[in-house]
């Protein structure tokens, strides 16, 4: 029989050090940030300029601002988000990333959350959903990976069909193939405000699941000087009123969540910031 012995480290042999990812970012003088390209007003292209727009491509680029780098954006669907993270040809996510327990171990969330939103569906008026339960046995169409698409199905008995993009499960709803679509009550909201839907569609069941949003890194990243500076960057978007007049800006109708955190971090008690300067363990819950 074979046996092999596992030596230890010979002394004085040079180890690799860990990359510093922030460091490699301004080095490089590039930011890569991975958005949404099918998102209305979070992040889409637009087909007359074929340009990525939208308000997380404007946050992007404030965050490549602070870092002192140019930005470049890469447009993505819902399935591609992890793998092109894990793959590193994204450095950053700002891609309508729900913060879901399973997810928090397979990618790093950065505190403190920066949007939150619920779930709710649209859906062609008369179809008569009136309570979630009128969803069993409906065709429900919804993206591939999004994370309510097993709570729904499990708890109200909807048939889901996961398609690729949210613009597929757009266009099977508009054609009839689906009762209704599954998605975000904030991007329904403004869905909503497009004359293609604001007629004959509505969004006809309170929203549930209410999810806060985060930016997300590499797994490896987790403690490391990006996290903070990315962190340190989203309470000077709090602070300075960066979310609530992007939101005016794109039309979105600002929620609860960001105006109850823009003043938790721009509070003041005895000279002091009530959430502290930046995110760390004294941070009171409310502020995350």
């Amino acid at each position: 029989m074979l046996w092999l012995t596992l030596l230890p480290p010979v002394a004085g042999l040079a180890q690799e050090p860990p990359v510093n990812r922030l460091e490699a970012i301004k080095d490089r003088g590039v930011l890569v940030v991975g958005v949404k390209k099918d998102v209305p007003l979070w992040g889409y292209l637009n087909p007359q300029t074929e340009q990525l727009e939208g308000l997380e491509p404007d946050l992007a680029q404030d965050l490549a601002d602070q870092l002192g780098v140019r930005l470049e954006l890469k447009g993505l669907l819902t399935a591609e988000r992890e793998d092109k993270l894990r793959r590193r040809e994204v450095d950053v996510l700002i891609a309508t990333v729900a913060d879901t327990p399973d997810r928090r171990d397979r990618m790093t969330m950065v505190r403190p959350h920066y949007h939150a939103s619920g779930t709710s569906v649209l859906a062609r008026r008369g179809e008569g959903f009136r309570q979630w339960s009128d969803l069993r046995h409906r065709r429900v169409c919804s993206r591939r990976d999004a994370f309510f698409n097993r709570p729904v199905a499990v708890t109200y008995g909807a048939d889901i069909v996961a398609l690729y993009s949210a613009n597929h499960a757009l266009a099977a709803l508009r054609d009839g193939r689906c009762a209704a679509f599954l998605y975000g009550d904030t991007q329904i909201v403004s869905l909503l405000r497009d004359p293609i839907y604001r007629d004959r569609y509505e969004m006809p069941l309170p929203p549930i699941e209410l999810t806060p949003w985060a930016v997300v890194i590499h797994p490896d990243d987790r403690g490391s000087d990006l996290e903070a500076a990315v962190s340190a960057a989203i309470v000077g978007w709090y602070r300075g009123g960066l979310l609530t007049r992007l939101e005016d800006k794109w039309g979105i109708p600002v929620p609860e969540f960001t105006r109850q955190r823009e003043a938790l971090w721009q509070r003041q008690e005895a000279g002091r910031y009530f959430c502290g300067e930046v995110v760390g363990p004294e941070t009171p819950a409310e502020c995350l």
